[in-house]
C-alpha cells in the first residue's frame, strides 16, 4: 500500500494505520510519504508534537507494522551544487519516506 501526504492531522494516524493493517496481507509493505506539517490539538500527546516522525513510527507497532527503513532527504550541508542547479534547495526540506512491513504476528 502507498500513502502520500495524508497525515495532515495527528488524529488521522489511527484511521490510517487501522485501514492499512486490515487491508494489506501479512508480510505486505506499506510506504508512507510523509511531510511533517500536521495540525495539532489539545488532545495530542506531547511526544507527537516534539517529534512527529518518531511518534508515527512508534504508533505503527500498535497496528502490526514494523519499520523497515526511513528515507530522508539530504541535510542542507550535504546538498551537491550540481543538484541545486536543477532543483530548489527548499525541495529537500523535512519530508521522508517511511517503509513498513506488516508483521507476521499481527492481529486483524
Amino acid at each position: 500500500a502507498l500513502a502520500t501526504d495524508v497525515l495532515y492531522d495527528v488524529d488521522l494516524i489511527d484511521p490510517l494505520f487501522t485501514s492499512v493493517g486490515s487491508c494489506i496481507r501479512e508480510d505486505g509493505i506499506f510506504i508512507l510519504s510523509h511531510i511533517p506539517r500536521a495540525c495539532y490539538n489539545d488532545n495530542n500527546p506531547p511526544e507527537a508534537i516534539e517529534d512527529l516522525e518518531k511518534y508515527i513510527i512508534d504508533q505503527s507497532a500498535n497496528y502490526g507494522l514494523d519499520l523497515i527503513t526511513t528515507i530522508s532527504p539530504p541535510r542542507e550541508e550535504e546538498l551537491q551544487e550540481n543538484i541545486l542547479k536543477w532543483c530548489a534547495r527548499t525541495a529537500f526540506s523535512a519530508g521522508s519516506i517511511i517503509i513498513f512491513r506488516r508483521n507476521l504476528n499481527s492481529l486483524g
